[in-house]
This record gives structure tokens, C-alpha cells and sequence, in this order.
């Protein structure tokens, strides 16, 4: 993927808009190498297009009581009854690299915004509301001699994310990208393969949170013609979730009134298991490293552990498309 277009997936998708790769003709057409230096004047948009199908149920855990296995029971009997949940989502991602500075820094800025989506449940279907609240962006600068990276400013989302990213995003990107330095040392030849392992602490917004995700994405050279390098994509995630639920009004004035041991006691936790793996495609012109096509359908599997004793099992079927286009205006040419 390219420079700007791994940032995705959903505030993740930031982060993976960011880290994609790029590539760069060697000396043999059918041999590319990974590189990943922004270049002075790039200037990208990346239209994807998501399609899932979301299917849930509820049960109840092994430390449950009566009272709460009846109403588990029922609360999965109304789920049971709305069927599967569609969603639609279409989002921009937009990336800009300048001119070096004297130290020879480039500026980079990259944009994500939500254009449209709808939802369906139980077979009627509505627009999701549009809120710029959704919408993220972010401007950095890289240095392409060290592959030193600085995020200078993160707009966008809750002030608790803009919190966390701020913190997290320089360091999260900076290893990265020390990665890919590494994995431009070696090319490709058709057939061959390189995995491409990411992981990271997640930014949590609520206090006492922790969350951490690893990814390995496996790409395959399989053919070069015309200036664009092919390749098939194979991709395992698996996600870790643990974070504090805000207590009811009426549980919180119970414990207030039964003492200070009592109010001081922890938060209800939730625990989350998120697992998944896909397959897909994806098509990048060497000359300005754009993606210009590309498609991934996963599978994910999702546990989620809640304080009543409840089990939330989902199963996520997929799909996303997205397609590039440059809007780096063509050099001049120069008068004779």
C-alpha cells in the first residue's frame, strides 16, 4: 500500500493510511524493491469503498446466575430476530508531501474523512448520520535521510484520542518506517514473497485501558508489466481489548451511600478478542508510487466479555476496495 494509504481500517485507519508501502523500479522490470520515502511534491487520494456483514448473538458466561441467564436469554432472543446488520462506508484519504526544507525535512499531511454510509437492521435500511467528528487528519514531516518522523499536529476525533495519538502516533510510526528502511534492502523477483509484521499498543481514550494489535500482511510479486507491480495480499489480525465501563447513576449512588471502600471499589471491565484474516490484491504504478487499485475481504471473529456474566460472540464478513489517483499537478515544461 502506498505512503498514504495504510493509515485505514477505522482510527486505526489513520495509522494504517501512514504506514503502507511503496515501491520502486530496480534495475530489472520484474524486480522491485520496498521503499518507503515520501517524495517531494507527491500529492494522492485514495477512494475506498467497505461492504460488511455483521452477524451477532449473546449467550451466557459459565459464572452466570439464574436472574442474569434470563435475561440474557432474552435480550438474544430480540437480537436473534433482527438478523444480520449491513453496513456501507465510503471514506477519502488524502496525502500531500512538500518541498524539503534546508535541513532537508519534507512536510507531510494526511487526511481521512467519512463521505457516506447507510446501515441496515432487520431488512430496513438508513443513511448513518454524517458528523465531521469522524473525520481525522494530521501534518508530520519525515526526514528521507535517517527516516526520522515527527508528527507535529492531530485534528480530529474525541479530545481523548487526539490525546493519545499525539502521544503515541510519532513513536508507532517512527518504528515503523525504520522497517521498511530495512525491507528496501531487498527486492523482489515474480513469485516472491515478504511478510510485513505491525504491531502497537492502541490508543485508548478511556482511563485504565489497555488495547494491543498485531498484524503480519504478506505481500506476493506476481507479475510487473507496463510500469505497475502486482500483487496478491494475505493478512492475519488479532486484537486485545481491556477497558473500564463507566458505572450506571443508580450502581454509582448505591456504592457512594454503602461507604468510601465501597465507591472506591474498580470499574466493571470489559474484555474484547478480536481475531481475522483475508486475502486480496492489490495493483501500485512505480513511477509515483500509487496504489491504484486494491482489494481486501476478511473474515473476523469477535469475543466480547461483559460484567454481567454476558457473551457477545460476532462474526464480520468484509470487504473493501479502493482506488488512487494522483493530484500532483505535471511539471511544467521548460520553454526552449
Amino acid at each position: 500500500m502506498t505512503f498514504a494509504s495504510s493509515l485505514r481500517l477505522s482510527r486505526l485507519t489513520l495509522l494504517a493510511t501512514l504506514l503502507g508501502l511503496n515501491l520502486s523500479a530496480q534495475a530489472a522490470p520484474a524486480t522491485v524493491s520496498f521503499d518507503t520515502t515520501p517524495r517531494a511534491g507527491q500529492h494522492q487520494r485514495q477512494t475506498i469503498d467497505m461492504q460488511a456483514v455483521m452477524r451477532m448473538r449473546l449467550e451466557a458466561g459459565p459464572d452466570a446466575t439464574e436472574e442474569q441467564r434470563a435475561k440474557i436469554a432474552q435480550t438474544a432472543t430480540q437480537m436473534s430476530q433482527t438478523g444480520p446488520v449491513k453496513m456501507a462506508l465510503q471514506m477519502q484519504q488524502v496525502m500531500k508531501v512538500g518541498m524539503a526544507d534546508t535541513g532537508g525535512w519534507l512536510p507531510v499531511t494526511v487526511s481521512v474523512s467519512n463521505k457516506s454510509g447507510t446501515m441496515e437492521v432487520g431488512g430496513r435500511t438508513t443513511p448513518l448520520p454524517k458528523s465531521k467528528t469522524g473525520d481525522l487528519s494530521f501534518s508530520a514531516r519525515f526526514n528521507p535521510k535517517d527516516f526520522s518522523f515527527d508528527v507535529q499536529q492531530f485534528d480530529g476525533g474525541s479530545p481523548e484520542l487526539k490525546a493519545a495519538m499525539g502521544q503515541q502516533a510519532t513513536a508507532v510510526i517512527g518504528e515503523a518506517l525504520q522497517l521498511y528502511k530495512a525491507l528496501s534492502q531487498r527486492p523482489l523477483k515474480i513469485g516472491e514473497s515478504v511478510d510485513v509484521p505491525f504491531n502497537m499498543a492502541l490508543p485508548m481514550p478511556m482511563p485504565g485501558s489497555a488495547g494491543n494489535m498485531q498484524s503480519t500482511v504478506r505481500y506476493t510479486l506476481v507479475r510487473v508489466a507496463n510500469g505497475v507491480a502486482h500483487f496478491d495480499l494475505a493478512m492475519d489480525l488479532k486484537m486485545d481489548i481491556n477497558t473500564p465501563l463507566p458505572r450506571p447513576a443508580a450502581a454509582a449512588s448505591a456504592a457512594s451511600a454503602a461507604g468510601a471502600d465501597a465507591a472506591d471499589a474498580p470499574p466493571p471491565m470489559m474484555q474484547m478478542v478480536i481475531s481475522g484474516s483475508g486475502k486480496g490484491s492489490s495493483s501500485l504504478r512505480l513511477a509515483d508510487r500509487l496504489q491504484q487499485a486494491s482489494r481486501l475481504s476478511m473474515n473476523m471473529k469477535m469475543t466480547m466479555n461483559g460484567p454481567d456474566n454476558g457473551r457477545m460472540l460476532m462474526e464480520m464478513d468484509m470487504d473493501m476496495q479502493s482506488k488512487g489517483e494522483s493530484l500532483a499537478k505535471p511539471a511544467a515544461k521548460k520553454k526552449p
